[in-house]
């Protein structure tokens, strides 16, 4: 059997790319680009490491676990709430699996048998086209679900240095929070956005409950911040201050607004969870 080595890295790395994008489109986490990069290319390396004859344990169980973790520490971390990252990392990785077994029988693509394991005669182009398939997928029913749920949902981009986060945000005509000082509204996220949009701090719910304390934090960790604390009242309690970040960039279902002030809210805002976020533009 030949083997193309270029050929297996590129085909490879670029699947695991669109993999590990349609994991972060479902969690909604931010990662910077280069860490996105930097495990596609590692899963590229690892399945080149597999033909080689003495490390073909790799691409079998249990040793296939390695190649696996090592990838999704590189794009995701391994601290706070990342390992939902993971686990849905994997859950798409079986999706893939069961799709391309599927579209195998149904094309009736040539099989050998080799040392008990079955390998399927597939082109490298139908692999990325099936793990292409699998991303739009997944992005067209995201989007549909934010549509479908009614014009309250909205789809938020927030952008933040190198990191970008999708999440689904709440437009709550009763949610008057401003900033006191230039009477701009203000965005209200739960506490797990500003942790997936930092996973390099692994910040931690009960840091929001000390808002004071949590902004000398930021400062002192990332003086490029644009951190502060807004006031704020609301039905059942005295008021307080909520931590608050301004974004680079913020879009609502692909538009522009105006509004670039999140604050967030160490209480989850939705008891479902249907939503991350609360919004009072247009």
């Amino acid at each position: 059997m030949v083997i193309y080595v270029d050929e297996v890295f590129f085909v490879n790395a670029a699947v695991d790319w669109m993999l590990l994008k349609t994991a972060l489109s479902v969690t909604g986490s931010g990662v910077r680009p280069w860490r996105l990069w930097a495990g596609a290319g590692f899963g590229g390396l690892a399945a080149v490491a597999a033909c080689v004859p003495a490390l073909g344990w790799l691409g079998r169980l249990p040793g296939a676990v390695l190649p696996f973790a090592g990838l999704s520490a590189i794009c995701f971390g391994w601290r706070g709430q990342l390992w939902k990252s993971w686990l849905w990392f994997f859950c798409v990785c079986c999706g893939f699996a069961g799709l391309a077994l599927a579209v195998c029988g149904l094309l009736r693509v040539p099989a050998f048998s080799r040392g008990g394991v079955v390998y399927y005669r597939v082109t490298g182009r139908l692999l990325v086209l099936l793990a292409g398939a699998v991303y739009g997928t997944v992005r067209i029913c995201l989007d549909s679900f934010a549509r479908n749920r009614g014009r309250e949902l909205v789809r938020l981009e927030l952008t933040l240095a190198e990191n970008r986060l999708s999440c689904l945000a709440l437009r709550d005509t009763g949610n008057t929070l401003s900033d006191p000082a230039t009477g701009e509204p203000v965005l209200v996220a739960c506490w797990q956005i500003a942790a997936r949009l930092l996973p390099e701090l692994g910040l931690r719910q009960e840091e929001f409950e000390d808002p004071a304390s949590l902004v000398l934090r930021l400062g002192k960790d990332r003086p490029a911040l644009r951190v502060r604390l807004i006031p704020f009242r609301a039905v059942g309690t005295d008021g307080g201050l909520l931590p608050a970040l301004r974004m680079d960039r913020i879009t609502e279902d692909g538009r522009l607004v105006q509004t670039r002030l999140v604050a967030f809210s160490p209480t989850e805002l939705s008891d479902g969870g249907g939503y991350e976020a609360l919004c009072q533009f247009k």
